[in-house]
């Protein structure tokens, strides 16, 4: 018999935090099995957080560099300042921003 939890309430901030959640699960994930590096992940963050505050989104692009800060500090503790300089020299790949091909491709 299934039950439910009628006094749960799904809000906006509820499901936001459970995908950030799995999200970041995935990127632990990832990162263990050599597909993708934390630094990767603190680029791509970072890239959509500077790109959301050029757009006016302040409080999205605020809570997107927390999370690029939460990759970057992982592992090597990379500075988030490093990586906001770098935003215009990641097409190379000088600090690893391009993930490599997985082998037997």
């Amino acid at each position: 018999m299934e039950q439910k939890n009628e006094n749960l309430q799904v809000t906006p901030k509820l499901a936001f935090d459970l995908n950030l959640a799995l999200y970041l699960d995935l990127v632990a994930v990832l990162e263990g099995a050599g597909v993708v590096t934390y630094r990767q992940m603190a680029a791509r963050v970072l890239n959509v957080s500077m790109d959301a505050r050029e757009d006016g989104d302040h409080a999205l692009s605020d809570v997107l560099e927390g999370i690029a800060k939460g990759f970057a500090g992982q592992r090597d503790g990379l500075s988030i300042d490093l990586l906001k300089a770098a935003k215009g020299v990641r097409e190379d790949e000088a600090l690893g921003d391009i993930p490599m091909r997985p082998d037997g491709f």
